[in-house]
């Protein structure tokens, strides 16, 4: 991805300084939201030294170079944005999720954390009860690579591993929602492991990368809707179909989902700063689901614009 910080501050007035987050923690007090929420996006800091890449990663996979915090907020404020749930990014930082969590504290409320953990390690449950106490509130886990880069050794059976057992059983003690980045080839290797764990909340990523043309995918994402505990991120429209605004071909396909979850189990979000590329913009994505779909009821848009995603990440 090759996006320019111009592109990046030109997609929203600037709001927010460029100071950094050891100076801003605790600086802002906890406001009231009336706005959306913005239910998936990245940052990563440009200070290396305090959040190093992973032993994999280098510098030049950093595009952009910053997508930090302060820039993020600069975009998504003047769309009616006030609150974002950070996803850790892998494929710079692995399990360190120093960064989100520091983002987190330094703007109270206003960001929710979705971290991720290595549940090959022993003690997931203290770990993971660890990762809470500092403010996750999500699980973010897959099927074929480790956040180290590892590749999963059985991709199809990634689910029967103990860790992984053993972090539904803690992950639904503790309140925590396990949310699954996966293609629509394994959403039906979620089915069991919902049933077996019916108060564990899963928040499946990006409609599960369903084929909006493939009927046997949607179906595929739309039997898990029978499990009450299942959600469904309506998010990242620029890899769907004709990848371009104003993502008309896409109502269909959202409205079967809206059919089968129903609103309250559905939430926006942007996948931002990916969303902002190939002429995609954050309005685009978020006005799809305010002004792109007429049969939605005001109920129905803020149910997915921000209270499902509120109920589940933010707690109210």
């Amino acid at each position: 991805m090759r996006l320019s910080r111009r592109t990046i501050l030109q997609s929203g007035a600037l709001g927010v300084g460029a100071a950094g987050l050891a100076s801003l923690a605790g600086a802002e007090p906890v406001p009231s939201f009336p706005g959306a929420i913005d239910a998936h996006s990245h940052v990563w800091s440009k200070d290396l030294a305090r959040y190093p890449l992973g032993p994999w990663a280098k510098p030049a996979d950093m595009q952009p170079a910053s997508f930090s915090a302060e820039e993020l907020l600069a975009i998504v404020r003047p769309n009616g944005v006030d609150r974002v749930v950070l996803i850790q990014h892998a494929p710079l930082h692995g399990y360190d999720n120093s960064y989100v969590l520091d983002c987190a504290k330094a703007y109270p409320g206003v960001f929710s954390v979705v971290a991720m953990i290595d549940e090959r390690l022993p003690r997931v449950g203290e770990r993971l009860d660890t990762l809470v106490k500092q403010g996750a509130r999500g699980i973010r886990i897959g099927p074929t690579n480790h956040a180290d880069r590892t590749p999963n050794a059985d991709p199809p059976k990634w689910l029967d591993a103990p860790g992984m057992v053993s972090l539904w059983e803690h992950a639904a003690r503790l309140g925590v929602a396990i949310c699954p980045l996966v293609t629509a080839e394994f959403l039906l290797s979620l089915d069991p492991m919902c049933r077996k764990h019916p108060e564990t909340v899963c928040v499946i990523d990006h409609f599960g990368h369903i084929d909006p043309g493939k009927r046997d995918t949607v179906e595929a994402l739309v039997r898990l809707a029978r499990h009450t505990k299942v959600y469904v991120k309506v998010s990242a429209f620029y890899k769907f179909a004709d990848r371009k605004p104003p993502y008309d071909d896409l109502v269909p396909m959202i409205r079967t989902v809206v059919d089968a979850f129903g609103p309250d189990r559905l939430m926006w979000a942007s996948d931002c700063p990916y969303q902002l590329n190939d002429g995609n913009t954050y309005a685009d994505a978020i006005n799809l689901i305010r002004d792109g779909i007429g049969d939605l009821t005001e109920n129905d848009r803020r149910a997915i614009l921000r209270d499902t995603a509120a109920r589940i990440f933010f707690r109210g």
